[in-house]
């Protein structure tokens, strides 16, 4: 007697553990639906077992079983319960055999769309999702076709871990639709928070006319209108991203390959989006310009033709034409000039005239831009202040000789 004391106080000792298994007998539900069912027994099963005496438990065994067995058919809508197995003890197994009532779900029709953005870019947003659709049909394939309520909110959860993990900037609306034999999960996607409403754009270069880029600056213009709708968080997050796609297209175009420029992109978030894009060359710089002045004595109207070669990156040598309208004056010229940061300076040896020009530009911005110039011929200092309105026209304030006057700067 005294030797079967420990075995049977282990006997009655009481539940700790309840393990519940739902088992579809065809095979075909996803785990993921097997484990929601589980769960909705789960919270059952350990009201019934949990810290109860296993051995008074275990002499109402066949009472529990017809017990869940009624508990079972009502929460597995959809599914027949086929038979319930019950092992009591501390660590209680409760395995539950169900089947489909009817059909089942084979070829669910997953219909994924991003609500509020360009198609282009719920292209791209697609990319950062690519196994939301196969890990949905996956769920559902198999399932019995009259769970497709109870289902739906196993999606949702699926679908909105997802979109949390990889877009957080976005929600999720999921619904389960059965027409005509037919079973189709639809996902809508929709930003939140504060969205991209205008894009700010700008193509622009300072080594060849831009007039050479109109056709390109058109097709990025929509190209960077793509990016309205998307949220400020997602464009701040993905930021360098952008930029770096945006390069790479434009690396891939024949206009870039041919003037042997390089893109350089800079996106500036906010619900008024700023996208500046600038192509440069290392190879030479060309451009052409033309001045009309407003309160200056004479010379008002001129224009200057500048050709230059890179011979560093930092180095450039090249000619000047400038031709004076007033008079129809022409000037020459041949220098050569340095960049270091935003600033540089040139040197220029003008004819006919014999003199020399000293040149100091410092860039305040990508708009406004400081100048000082000395020419020795007349020996007479200039100061400007300009002011970059777009690609083809600016406005520098100039301060030459004894009189300030408006500049106004048109340039191809």
């Amino acid at each position: 007697m005294v030797s079967l004391l420990p075995l049977q106080q282990a006997f009655s000792a009481p539940v700790a553990q309840v393990e519940v298994q739902v088992v579809d007998t065809q095979g075909g539900t996803s785990q993921l639906l097997l484990e929601k069912m589980g769960s909705s027994m789960q919270v059952v099963a350990d009201q019934l077992f949990l810290e109860r005496d296993s051995e008074k438990l275990a002499a109402c065994q066949a009472d529990y079983v017809h017990l869940l067995q009624e508990i079972g058919e009502r929460v597995f809508t959809g599914y027949e319960l086929l038979d319930v197995q019950l092992e009591l003890g501390v660590r209680t197994k409760l395995v539950l055999y169900a089947r489909p009532w009817s059909g089942v779900i084979e070829k669910p029709v997953i219909d994924l769309q991003f609500s509020g953005v360009e198609p282009q870019t719920a292209k791209l947003l697609e990319q950062r999702i690519p196994q939301l659709e196969a890990q949905l049909e996956q769920t559902i394939r198999g399932a019995s076709v009259d769970a497709g309520d109870w289902a739906g909110g196993v999606l949702r959860k699926l679908v909105r871990e997802e979109i949390a993990r990889e877009l957080p900037e976005f929600k999720a609306a999921v619904d389960v639709v059965q027409e005509a034999n037919k079973t189709a999960v639809q996902v809508v996607i929709y930003p939140v928070g504060q969205l991209v409403r205008t894009v700010r754009y700008e193509l622009r270069s300072e080594d060849i006319p831009n007039i050479l880029l109109m056709q390109l600056k058109y097709k990025y213009q929509r190209e960077c209108d793509k990016l309205r709708g998307l949220p400020v968080a997602y464009v701040q997050r993905h930021r360098e991203e952008l930029e770096q796609q945006l390069a790479a297209k434009l690396m891939t175009e024949q206009t870039l390959k041919n003037y042997q420029l390089q893109p350089s992109v800079q996106l500036t978030p906010g619900a008024d989006l700023g996208v500046n894009i600038m192509l440069t060359s290392h190879e030479y710089k060309i451009w052409f310009e033309g001045y009309g002045d407003i309160g200056r004595s004479s010379d008002n109207l001129s224009g200057k033709a500048h050709l230059g070669k890179y011979i560093s990156p930092r180095d450039e040598i090249f000619a000047e034409a400038e031709i004076i309208l007033d008079d129809v004056d022409w000037l020459f010229g041949a220098g050569l000039s340095q960049e270091w940061g935003k600033s540089s300076w040139s040197y220029v040896r003008r004819m006919p005239t014999g003199d020399n020009d000293y040149r100091l530009e410092y860039s305040l911005s990508p708009k406004w831009r400081l100048r000082a110039e000395h020419f020795s011929g007349e020996n007479r200092n200039e100061f400007g202040v300009r002011y970059r309105i777009h690609e083809f026209l600016s406005t520098e304030y100039v301060y030459g000789g004894d009189e300030f006057y408006l500049r106004i700067i048109g340039n191809l």
